[in-house]
Parts: C-alpha cells; sequence; structure tokens
C-alpha cells in the first residue's frame, strides 16, 4: 500500500523506521509546523520531520484542516498512520484515503482515551498498560480497533521511558497489522465499557501536594515530572522535582511538607513516609541533586515546603 505517516513526536520514529524497512511505500509524513525551540527560542524542525527528511520522505507540515485536506492531491495514498500527531482529524481528511487512517495509541483502549495516557497510567499506578490500533472516526479515540496489546509498567517507568517502550515494540506490529488490513481485515468495534479519559494536563497539574500518601505523590513524579514539571514551592519559590523515591527506614518524625536534610540527602515529608528528593532544579539554575540543594539553601531544621 501507498500510505502516510503523521506524527509530531519522538515516538513516531520507531513506527517511522519500522514502516521504511517494509513492503508498504511511505510517500509522505505529515507533521506541525516548526516552531521556537530552546533558550535562543530559534524555529527548527521536530525530531520525527527531521528523521523523516534524513531519510529523504517528503514533509508536510500543514496549519490547517484545509491544508491538510489538500495534501492528498499531490500525494495520492492508500492510508494513513497516525501515532502522537496531536491534532484531531475531521470527517472530510478521514474520508480521503481509500482506507482511511489508523491510529497507534498507548493504552489498552476504552481506558485512557485522549492525549496523555502514558501519564494517566502512570499517575493512577496502573500496574499495566497497552498498544491499541484503531481506525480513526471522529470521536475521541472510539474507533474500533485492529490491534491491542498488554504491556507491563515497570516500578521505576517514567512517561519518557515508558513511551520509548511501547513505540519500539509497536514498531514490531505496525508492518503486520497493514499487512492484514490489505487483505481485508475488518476491526473489531470498541466496547465503551470502562472507558476513562486521559486529557492533555497543564503546568499547575505538576504541583505536589504532601498532604498526600507518599506513593501518590511518587507516580505524579513519575508522570509529570518531565513534562509539564512536577514541583513544590519553597522560600517563595518554585523548585522543580524530577526523581524521588519513597524512604520507609527514616524514623525522624515531623508533619507533612517538613524537610529534613542530611550530608547525603534531603527528605520531604509526605502524610505517611517521607520521600528523598534524587533530583530537583531550582528557578533558573541547572539540575542537581536533593543534598546538593540542601547544602547551597542552608535548609534549617524543620523548615517546610509551602
Amino acid at each position: 500500500m501507498r500510505i502516510a505517516l503523521a506524527s509530531s513526536s519522538p515516538v513516531g520514529i520507531p513506527i517511522l523506521e519500522a514502516l521504511a524497512e517494509g513492503d508498504h511505500e511511505i510517500v509522505f509524513v505529515i507533521t506541525n509546523p516548526d516552531k521556537e525551540t530552546g533558550r535562543g527560542q530559534k524555529i527548527s524542525a521536530n525530531a520525527f520531520a527531521q528523521a523523516a527528511a534524513d531519510r529523504y520522505i517528503p514533509v508536510e507540515k500543514p496549519k490547517s484542516h484545509e491544508e491538510i485536506t489538500g495534501i492528498f492531491s499531490s500525494y495520492p495514498v492508500d492510508l494513513v498512520v497516525t501515532v502522537a500527531y496531536g491534532r484531531l482529524i475531521k470527517k472530510e481528511a478521514l474520508s480521503i484515503p481509500p482506507r482511511g487512517w489508523i491510529n497507534i495509541h498507548f493504552s489498552q483502549l476504552p481506558r485512557w482515551r485522549g492525549a496523555a495516557p502514558v501519564q494517566y497510567s502512570l499517575l493512577s499506578g496502573d500496574k499495566n498498560t497497552g498498544i491499541s490500533i484503531f481506525q480513526l472516526d471522529e470521536g475521541m479515540d472510539t474507533g474500533p480497533l485492529f490491534f491491542c496489546k498488554s504491556f507491563d509498567i515497570g516500578a521505576d517507568d517514567t512517561t519518557s521511558t515508558l513511551l520509548l517502550r511501547l513505540s519500539t515494540d509497536a514498531a514490531k506490529s505496525i508492518n503486520a497489522v497493514l499487512d492484514e488490513i490489505l487483505q481485508g481485515a475488518q476491526p473489531t468495534p470498541q466496547s465503551s465499557e470502562g472507558a476513562t479519559l486521559a486529557p492533555k494536563f497543564t503546568k499547575e497539574d505538576g504541583r505536589l501536594d504532601f498532604r498526600r500518601e507518599a506513593q501518590t505523590l511518587i507516580n505524579k513524579i513519575r508522570a509529570l515530572g518531565e513534562k509539564p514539571g512536577t514541583y513544590l514551592t519553597f522560600r517563595n519559590e518554585r523548585l522543580n522535582v524530577a526523581r524521588a523515591r519513597v524512604v520507609n527506614e527514616l524514623s525522624f518524625s515531623g508533619d507533612y511538607g517538613t524537610f529534613y536534610a542530611t550530608k547525603s540527602a534531603l527528605y520531604v515529608k509526605a502524610s505517611d513516609a517521607w520521600i528523598e528528593l534524587l533530583e530537583v532544579k531550582p528557578a533558573g539554575k541547572k539540575a542537581m541533586s536533593g543534598s546538593e540543594f540542601a547544602r547551597g539553601a542552608r535548609i534549617g531544621e524543620g523548615e517546610r515546603c509551602e
């Protein structure tokens, strides 16, 4: 088949590589327009677009629904594969390719429909997630399923590590799914029973509330610590927390939000246990260990986060 691939994320790169090595022809890729990145706010292509360009695959960066539909007059294809594209596709565009659009989604649908399924899996303390490949329709991840697979979540997984493992695993299956579609396979209707939603997060969603249980806070750091970032407020300034762990053996007493610093570690009290802050980033400074921050800040006995 002649196919297009739509993605705006590095998780699309393993899929791109698998399809490029398969029997189906990637006619072009679709991605978001270039944007300003980095401290210098230089306008540049995203990693997925660059990976496609490195393979000399035409890259289209439509800014509107009308531009998306117009692309197909120049590049007729049989089917479009999407993964983390970041834009809802309207009915008009969905109906252009003869075999429609299929989406690779990183959950076992109907659980965690939406833009952030991996983050919600980690945030909720799920022990497993999955890969779903389904026919796109106008709903929010409601289309019928071609493929669904369970996938264990590791105890130390973060959003980035889990996404990488899921996208790498999905890449092993996508060509077989396309072969089945070419041979006439029909998708199975998706149930709505047990459906949950996974909308995008905002920066404020990353605030750590130490009145909560320690494991709940660790789950949030694993899910959101990289993006949009998890943080506490100390001395009226934001302190980002990138990595942390629950410490059950610490016997020092304290109310929730209380700091306890030693020469080698920095701890903060949750409602039920202490958490060691392994990696933090003060505003305007580079990332550092919790103990480095404690030494520089000279945290006093009994000081608390806000």
